[in-house]
């Protein structure tokens, strides 16, 4: 699935940063991880939500 969204300048720019500065990162993988971060902190109480979370904590 793929998700198509307009972001400020400066939060693109930020997220390129990160994503070149720590390899293991891909773009997929940084709005996976800040969707599942944003969902499981505000109450989402899926069980796959929270392993994403969990899992991107460590």
């Amino acid at each position: 699935m793929k998700l198509e969204t307009e972001i400020s300048e400066v939060l693109y720019e930020k997220m390129k940063a990160f994503i070149k500065s720590n390899p293991k990162w891909t773009q997929d993988s940084f709005m996976s991880s800040s969707l599942a971060n944003f969902l499981f902190q505000n109450g989402c109480k899926n069980e796959d939500v929270k392993e994403k979370f969990l899992q991107d904590l460590f």
